[in-house]
């Protein structure tokens, strides 16, 4: 036996303003923007998986040096690359 639909109908009133209550409300605000930084031209990603040990050195060096991640492996991997001559 198929349930009987329920109308909500009548349960909202429109008609009047809403209670201000002094508590922002959802969505009242604008969303704020994003903080992702802007990809450079001809950028390209990757994914980089590190063993605990090593993911904590690089925490504690980027803290101490004050430097992102990026910065860090980024111009490690150019020196590298440079050594080798690749």
């Amino acid at each position: 036996m198929a349930k009987k639909a329920v109308s909500l109908e009548g349960l909202l009133d429109t008609t009047v303003k809403p209670t201000e209550t002094g508590i922002p409300q959802r969505g009242a605000e604008e969303a704020p923007t994003s903080s992702k930084p802007i990809k450079r031209k001809g950028e390209k990603r990757l994914t980089l998986a590190l063993d605990g040990a090593t993911y904590r050195r690089l925490r504690l060096h980027a803290v101490e040096v004050d430097q992102t991640h990026q910065n860090i492996l980024e111009r490690a991997l150019v020196e590298y690359l440079n050594g080798v001559k690749a």
